[in-house]
């Protein structure tokens, strides 16, 4: 799959203050920053005033670039440090081009003075333009554009400057608290149990890992599988989280096709590949993941079948891939029929973050009010750390008085520890009748269900459903992503539970009704009463006897009915009439019954029916808003529906003999939204539906006989959606050009042949000023299809070309000014021509991938700073200037031998550049100034494993008087170097022909020891059948510490002396003993014993400082070998994969190269490549 792209910059600060130090760091500018800080933000204040130069560093131009909002305080003196101008206009060229918010705030200032430079920054200018001239427009145009922002003036406030503050801080808040709230509950605790479960996901190995996460109900197991997603998901070829939720019973096999689906599409992007069973998916899984890289997380797993269903096999994945299970017992992850490499239990909070969580909820602050604290401290501790209750109970708390603070406390102590319903249930007992019955439906009928869908049926029921929406999403009692809702599984339980206390006894006696064997028993036995309002019944696949039709009728005053390969006899006379929402997947009736009545009914889904005809029921169905007949294969047309007045959605998404659309369909006013995806024998359109001006999405996609669309298309005044992609269309009516409101236009071919081949008409695209996305992929498109000018679609920001046959680039994609993502992926594009100039400054993305230049065909110079660039499969491509802060993915570039960086790497911009995936097998040059700097480049340790060639060709050829330095920041251990053979270092103790050492820790005070160094010294008989590993575990393998080596080189055999440094303060301080062992892993399956002798070990305890100045023990190792004048080796650092653990495990045999680390010297003089 191709590397995906970031859609945002990374935020690592919320706000960025940009100040004049001496006018206001000490009163106004302090007092902000404090406020910030404690209302929870991560504010970024640059305190080295004394330090500042004439230039800006780099690491204040990296925190700009990842703050979210830069507040900027005008105050007097602002303009006469040019400093704070060349911040300025930094600070606006990330709001142009990175979406970074700025707020101006004037200080004692006028703003109309700073806008136009007037009065003091008119003085001040003044004296700039005496020195220099060169910035000072630059300076001007950003103050102007600056002051034009909306922002806040002391004097509106009249010179109050607490006020100002005040509202600052909640402008602030409403500006980010959308994206802020799902980032502040991982601020609390989260990061020591993110860190060790990626030290267990060990990335640098290539084999397939299997990772367990598992802890109770509500304690952060999903939130913290989803913050490792989010950090680690870029090294790997594609990603999906998976939300298992309890499924039924019943329909458990249909819900592991489902989720398997989603599976296949997250990774691979395609959607309907109509999975005949659960087989039939387990097949596709592993034919489509067996050579990709991927990350996949299975949330709540409750069942050995959805693991089987989804990843129970190595086999079935490419090396290098990760899968997390998260579950709520232990036992599941030690099944003899699924065993995973690693695993760990979430723990509860420490009572440290267990209250700043709580304190956030209760009162926006990260610690309680003075007069609050002690009470606070009584329920975080009564709440016991687990994050869901404190978020609950903080939640429900912050608004309450003093009074009923006390009273919930008492109310704590009454509950035993453990029983976390109790403690939830005191905040539902807060919620008023409406908003308790709404929190029931949703966690009993709607969660994963679509929010305006959602509304419409609740609204139908009597409920404000969207104020009361609000309040239960305040009280952390349910979430809305993607406009979706959400409740955790711990609440959806509790809700069940108080359901359940309604009448333990009878079922049919309670209000609402989905557990498997309770609706089977009310339904077979006609237990139902008028007691029950909703129902829901999923059924097995083979179906039972149908139930009578007499069952339902005993449910009078039942409004939500959904129901899954359900089937009933007799008449539907006497069925609710108060029903609003009917949901009936595979619904087995030709038609539906006319005696039903449904005048109520606001919603209507019966997804893969045996429907033939929508009959004249439409007639009755008169407050009907949503009907949803989905891949009901059977229906060949709709009749008249014009008496679904109301109707503002129609879904016929894989209804794939669909012959024909009646025309009455012009006459539904109120229809928004007409889904008409994969109707596969749909020839025509009516003529009518050009009537609907309310109409604002139309779906055509894989629609793949219809050839044309009518010619007054362009009345739809209101479409902003069109998709026809893989239909038979080649040509557009000219109308088209009149929808002005039209942002997102798909016409492509999908790289099938379902679109017939020849030339397409585009001319009518290009009046369409609206449109920001168009895709025209694989639809045969030339150079000469587009006009040299395009200037017309001057809000386009995401062009989609893949698949075309170009020779080189367009000319017109120098004029698209608003262009954020371009993909010419796949387009055949050679070295016919120069090189484009991209016009746009706005440039976010651009996908060259699998294409045949063997330069690059754009300008890098053209590129805005930050530039995601993919040159994944150009397998010309020989050479790659890199442009400093310019992001490149270059992975499988078979013919790529060299790589320039243009204006070095001493850039902090130029962090980024390499995933840790990318696959460099022919590189033997590396070019550039300021090599030293190498520390700069994260993941450079996984990249360069795949650089044989440029191991051989270029680190042995490094000048001797040039360390290779920084990358002890990224690895473990410090180092690990292979030297000749030389005598032990001075200070180890060290035993001879042995392969085990037993190390006592001195019985000192604690911390004086933070490291260890070991070394040894072997003799190599065959170095192509092994590597050599060391094994460190203390004396009840509850540390466990490993590495493993190849020789340095493939044709050295005799003696070699490795010597090894690392941080583990934990080992050396809380041991008393542990062993150090060596061993070798062997790829034939024998013990090692013929290929490596070992003939000493030794080791060291180091102190903080010796770790600090590490390098003099390998130095030390150095002048103990005899180099000779022509060394047989380079003398250099070797990458080890080091973890730490708790448990023991057994190393994998590792045949993959391990690449320098500095600071090691080369021994040969030879440089070609030294720049």
């Amino acid at each position: 799959m191709a590397a995906s792209f970031p859609s945002k910059p990374s935020w690592d600060h919320d706000v960025f203050l940009s100040f004049r130090g001496e006018d206001v760091r000490k009163t106004f500018l302090g007092h902000l920053y404090s406020a910030l800080n404690r209302v929870g933000f991560r504010t970024y204040k640059d305190d080295n005033e004394l330090e500042r130069g004439s230039d800006i560093t780099p690491s204040l131009l990296e925190a700009i670039e990842h703050s979210r909002i830069a507040i900027v305080v005008f105050s007097e003196n602002y303009a006469d440090s040019r400093w704070c101008l060349d911040e300025l206009v930094k600070i606006l060229d990330c709001r142009d081009k990175l979406g970074q918010m700025v707020l101006p705030v004037f200080f004692h200032v006028d703003p109309s003075d700073v806008r136009n430079q007037r009065g003091i920054f008119g003085k001040a200018f003044a004296c700039h333009q005496k020195v220099t001239t060169d910035k000072v427009e630059r300076w001007k145009t950003a103050l102007t554009n600056a002051a034009d922002l909306a922002g806040f003036d002391l004097q509106s406030v009249n010179g109050d400057e607490s006020e100002l503050i005040k509202k600052i801080i909640e402008d602030v808040w409403e500006k980010v608290h959308h994206t802020y709230l799902s980032d502040v509950d991982g601020l609390f605790g989260i990061d020591s149990p993110v860190e060790k479960i990626i030290s267990l996901l060990r990335l640098d190995s290539t084999d397939v890992q299997f990772i367990g996460i598992y802890g109770m109900p509500g304690i952060g197991k999903t939130t913290v599988a989803e913050v490792i997603r989010n950090r680690i998901s870029k090294e790997f070829d594609g990603n999906s989280l998976l939300r298992l939720e309890d499924v039924q019973l019943g329909s458990r096999h249909g819900e592991l096709v489902k989720l398997q689906g989603q599976l296949l599409y997250d990774i691979v992007g395609v959607q309907d590949l109509h999975l005949r069973d659960v087989d039939d998916g387990i097949e596709k899984i592993r034919d489509r993941f067996k050579h990709k890289k991927v990350l996949i997380i299975l949330d709540n797993v409750d069942h050995l079948d959805q693991l089987a269903a989804l990843a129970k096999e190595k086999s079935w994945f490419g090396t290098g891939s990760r899968i997390i299970v998260t579950c709520r017992y232990e036992h599941l992850l030690n099944d003899p029929g699924y065993r995973v490499d690693a695993k760990y239990e979430v723990p509860c909070l420490e009572f440290y973050h267990a209250e700043k969580l709580f304190s956030w909820h209760a009162f926006r602050e990260l610690s309680p009010p003075d007069d609050y604290a002690n009470i606070s401290h009584e329920i975080v501790r009564y709440a016991g750390g687990h994050p869901l209750a404190l978020k609950v109970l903080g939640s429900f708390l912050s608004d309450k008085n003093r009074l009923e603070w006390t009273s919930a406390l008492e109310e704590l102590k009454s509950i035993p520890p453990g029983e976390i319903f109790k403690r939830l249930k005191i905040s539902f007992d807060s919620l008023d009748d409406h908003q308790k019955a709404i929190f029931l439906h949703i966690a009993f009928f709607f969660v994963g269900m679509d929010e305006d869908n959602t509304i419409q049926i609740l609204d139908g029921c009597g409920f404000h459903t969207k104020i009361n929406l609000r309040s239960l999403i305040q009280k952390c009692l349910l979430t809305i992503r993607g406009k979706k809702l959400g409740m955790h599984d711990l609440l959806q339980e509790m809700a069940r539970e108080i359901v359940r206390e309604e009448n333990r006894g009878e079922p049919g006696e309670r209000s609402r009704l989905s557990f498997y064997k309770d609706v089977r028993k009310v339904l077979k036995h006609h237990k139902g009463t008028n007691r029950v309002i909703g129902l829901k019944g999923f059924f097995p696949e083979t179906r039972e006897k149908p139930f009578s039709t007499e069952a339902l009728a005993r449910m009078s005053n039942i409004r939500i009915l959904q129901l899954r390969n359900a089937d009933f006899v007799g008449s539907f006379e006497y069925v609710s009439k108060e029903l609003r929402w009917l949901c009936w997947e595979r619904y087995p009736q030709v038609s539906i019954p006319s005696s039903l009545n449904l005048k109520k009914l606001v919603v209507l889904s019966l997804r893969n029916s045996k429907l033939k005809y929508i009959w004249d029921v439409s007639k009755v169905l008169k407050n009907l808003k949503v009907l949803d007949l989905s891949h009901s294969h059977d229906l060949i047309g709709t009749s008249d529906i014009s008496g679904l007045l109301n109707i503002e959605k129609l879904i016929f998404k894989g209804c794939i003999n669909l012959i024909e659309v009646h025309q009455s369909i012009g006459n539904l006013s109120k229809l928004i939204y007409l889904d008409l995806v994969n109707c596969q024998n749909l020839v025509h359109l009516p003529t009518d539906i050009c009537k609907l001006r309310l109409l604002e999405n139309l779906n055509l996609y894989l629609c793949s006989k219809l050839e044309e669309l009518p010619e007054d298309f362009g009345n739809m005044e209101s479409l902003k959606e069109l998709n026809i992609g893989c239909t038979a269309i080649k040509h557009l009516p000219m109308s088209i050009g009149h929808l002005k409101n039209l942002t997102n236009f798909f016409w492509n071919n999908g790289g099938s042949l379902l679109g017939s081949p020849g030339t397409y008409n585009l001319s009518p695209l290009w009046s369409l000023t609206s449109v920001k996305e168009l895709n025209l992929s694989f639809c045969k498109l030339s150079e000469n299809s587009f006009p040299r000018d395009l200037s017309g679609l001057q809000n386009l920001e995401t062009l989609l070309l893949r698949g075309n046959a170009f020779q080189h680039l367009p000319i017109f994609l120098s004029n698209l000014p608003k262009l954020k993502t371009l993909d010419v992926s796949e387009c055949d594009l050679s070295d016919t021509s120069g090189p484009l100039v991209v016009g746009s400054p706005f440039l976010w993305q651009l996908n060259l991938r699998k294409n045949n230049f063997c330069s690059l065909p754009v300008d890098l110079t053209s590129l805005p700073l930050k530039t995601w660039v993919s040159l994944t499969l150009c397998n010309k491509l020989k050479v790659i200037e890199f442009e400093s802060g310019k992001i490149f993915i270059t992975y499988h570039c078979n013919s790529l031998e060299k790589i320039t960086f243009k204006g070095g790497l001493s850039d902090s911009s130029a962090r980024p550049i390499f995933p840790s995936h990318m696959h460099w097998y022919h590189v033997k040059r590396l070019t550039g100034k300021q090599l030293a700097k190498l520390e700069h480049l994260l993941g450079l340790k996984a990249s360069l494993k795949k650089c044989s060639r440029f191991f051989r060709d270029f680190i042995l050829t490094w000048s001797k008087d040039r360390p290779i330095q920084g990358f002890s920041d990224y690895m473990e251990p410090i180092y690990n170097i292979f030297l000749p053979e030389g005598t032990m270092p001075c200070g180890f103790n060290h035993e001879d022909n042995v392969a085990c050492t037993i190390v006592d820790v001195p019985r000192v005070s604690s911390g004086s020891f933070q490291g260890l160094a070991v070394c040894v010294i072997c003799h190599i008989i065959d170095p192509d059948h092994s590597t050599l590993a060391i094994t460190i575990e203390d004396e009840d393998f509850s540390r466990h510490y490993h590495t493993r080596l190849s020789p340095p080189f493939e044709d050295h055999k005799g003696g070699v002396m490795w010597v090894s440094c690392w941080r583990t303060p934990s080992l050396v301080n809380e041991c008393k003993r542990f062993n150090i062992k060596v061993k070798t892993d062997v790829t034939d399956g024998s013990n090692g014993s013929h290929f490596w002798i070992v003939k000493r070990i030794g080791f060291r305890l180091l102190s903080e400082e010796e770790l600090d100045r590490a390098t003099d023990i390998w130095r030390e190792s150095i002048r103990t070998c005899d180099l000779g004048p022509d060394p047989p080796f380079m003398v250099s650092t070797r990458l080890g994969s080091w973890t730490e653990g708790w448990e023991l495990r057994e190393a994998t045999p590792s045949h993959g190269h391990y690449w320098p680390r500095g600071p090691a010297r080369c021994c040969n003089q030879n440089s070609e490549d030294s720049e």
